[in-house]
């Protein structure tokens, strides 16, 4: 009884400093913890652990260090209380604590303790909030198809309980995360549109704010750049409102990320600043290390590349601490680069070989189909689960003619037949649709794979002769200076070679064409008298490539292209009102 009323007096204060308006955000959580921290000395075993967590929740998105002692304090009353739930939110919640913090690793052995608990309890609604935060982590470790497993088992169990949808809201805005990882953003803005308009139907302040966010960063890697600026600063007045200080930290590096792209270095470098005090305040180390990363940017675009390198390198030593792949990813590429600004060709070479090994691990062909084949499977059983509970409708109806059948004989024999062949009907109707619609979507995957696969074909090749041409540059350069002339120029033929290599263009027109079926076959039937070169142009013009890009591919300047583009338009007999890219898109 008299934990009865304790319990009623703690909800009794949380509402009254729910209801409280007017009144400051922070103000209120102060006064909401103060209230709490009274009640403390009068409180004792199970209610004590549920006020020290509720105190811990009120800190954990503001200043987590401020509530990591009142999970140390209610480690031994739950440790003595032998209560198998208890241990379980403890071991939650600590996991949660040190995501926070950035040490992903050990937050998923927590975490995955507390999985096996919530298991044996059958508490599926704890089980669904753990599977999201395994699911992010997997995801900042790289390990994106154990993440998209995660957040599509959280939406299964989150439908097994009938939950309304703004309950999916958090998953669908992960998946639409990890697709933006993934660098394939118009299924990420699909996710994104969707949890938007659930957040703006049941007014979640939070959860739309973070959406505009993504969807911000989304804009930003197709430099729509004032669009993914206005977003961000709308959702920052949010986080500030409510004291989020992680969210506080990762918003202004977004930003200065932003003012980066639009050569506002000096802006850039405030907000770098900024974000890289607070995440040391509050112990942010995944946020900590991609503020370093983002000033070695700066340095970098200021051409003080020893200053850039160092930024970097202690973005790389956070994210190594942290087993973050997708950020230890970029380290190694931006060092790379560095170390090829100040002229060591050896050490940009060693880190360039690393990244390509781990970009490869992560986003491989066989990761990417795991996780294709993972969201087909979610959208079969879906599909299936909705055809079984249609039969069971169907069957409830059958019954209710079955028993009105008893009073009247006669109409037995009709409706039961009529039922019977518009069940079988329906029946096969819903087959063949499910049949066309699993066909349409394996075919739509498919294409959305290869059309990735000969995206990034396209700017591998791009990337690898850039480097190739500034290896090229650079030995030229030395050989000028120092000994060993032979050599040099030995690597400057074998460069040539590679650049020029016929191999590498037989691949390419092999993607090309499982994606543009019968293109080139087509523009030959169109304009017999383009050449082989003329129709590499073509197909380089058909994937939207941008000039540089072009440019780097075909081994050849940007007047080249451009003097190429002219002689394609002149083969093709097209007027100087006729839009050379609207005409080949339409082969």
């Amino acid at each position: 009884m008299k934990n009865v009323k304790y319990r009623f007096l703690i909800v009794f204060i949380l509402c009254y400093s729910l209801l409280s308006v007017g009144q400051d955000v922070k103000k209120k959580d102060n006064a909401n913890i103060d209230s709490l921290l009274q009640l403390i000395p009068i409180q004792k075993d199970s209610v004590l652990v549920e006020t020290y967590f509720t105190i811990f929740d009120q800190y954990i998105f503001k200043d987590p260090k401020k509530g990591a002692p009142y999970l140390d304090a209610a480690a031994p009353i739950i440790d003595s209380l032998k209560s198998k739930y208890l241990e379980a939110e403890l071991l939650r919640k600590k996991g949660l604590y040190i995501q926070e913090l950035g040490d992903f690793n050990q937050a998923l052995v927590h975490l995955n303790q507390a999985k096996v608990l919530y298991n044996e309890l059958g508490d599926r609604e704890k089980l669904k909030t753990v599977y999201n935060n395994i699911g992010i982590i997997s995801k900042d470790l790289g390990q994106t198809a154990t993440a998209l497993e995660a957040y599509l088992i959280c939406i299964k169990i989150s439908e097994s309980l009938g939950e309304p949808e703004q309950g999916r809201a958090p998953n669908l805005m992960n998946i639409g995360m990890l697709y933006s990882k993934l660098g394939n953003l118009e299924v990420s803005n699909d996710y994104y549109k969707k949890v938007e308009a659930i957040c703006l139907e049941h007014n979640l302040e939070y959860g739309l704010a973070i959406t505009r966010s993504n969807r911000a960063t989304n804009l930003a890697k197709v430099d729509k750049l004032q669009e993914a600026l206005d977003l961000y600063l709308g959702a920052m007045p949010y986080f500030e409102r409510t004291d989020r200080k992680s969210a506080i930290g990762e918003q202004l590096n977004l930003i200065g990320a932003v003012y980066v792209k639009m050569d506002s270095l000096k802006k850039a470098e405030k907000y770098f600043l900024q974000a890289l005090n607070l995440n040391t305040e509050i112990e942010q180390k995944n946020q900590l290390g991609i503020s370093y990363r983002n000033l070695g940017d700066v340095s970098y675009n200021e051409r003080d590349y020893k200053s850039a390198l160092e930024n970097y390198q202690n973005s790389l030593s956070l994210a190594k601490q942290l087993s973050n792949n997708i950020e230890i990813v970029d380290d190694y590429l931006k060092i790379s680069n560095t170390y090829e600004k100040l002229g060591d060709i050896s050490q940009a070479y060693e880190y360039r070989k690393i990244y390509s090994v781990m970009y490869d691990s992560i986003f491989s062909r066989e990761n990417n189909q795991k996780i294709n084949a993972l969201e087909l499977r979610y959208k079969t059983e879906k599909s299936e689960q909705e055809i079984a509970l249609q039969k069971k409708e169907i069957a409830l109806l059958e019954e209710q003619g079955r028993t009105a059948n008893l009073q009247r004989v006669g109409l037995i024999v009709g409706l039961l037949t009529t039922i019977a062949i518009f069940g079988l009907i329906y029946y096969g109707i819903r087959q063949k649709m499910k049949r066309n619609r699993l066909e349409r979507e394996r075919v739509k995957a498919e294409l959305a794979f290869k059309e990735k696969e000969l995206t990034t074909h396209a700017l591998h090749l791009a990337k690898k002769n850039e480097v190739l041409e500034g290896l090229k540059q650079k030995a030229a350069e030395l050989k000028k200076t120092e000994g060993g002339g032979k050599a040099y120029q030995e690597l400057i033929r074998t460069i040539n070679f590679d650049q020029q290599d016929d191999k590498v263009w037989e691949n390419f027109t092999r993607y090309f064409e499982a994606v543009h079926k019968d293109f080139e076959k087509d523009a030959v039937s169109r304009y017999p008298d383009i050449s082989k070169n003329e129709l590499r142009l073509m197909a380089l013009i058909k994937m939207n490539l941008s000039s540089k890009e072009i440019a780097n591919i075909l081994n050849i300047s940007s007047d080249g292209v451009k003097k190429a583009r002219q002689r394609l338009r002149k083969k093709m007999n097209l007027s100087p009102e006729d839009s050379l890219e609207t005409t080949v898109m339409a082969i």
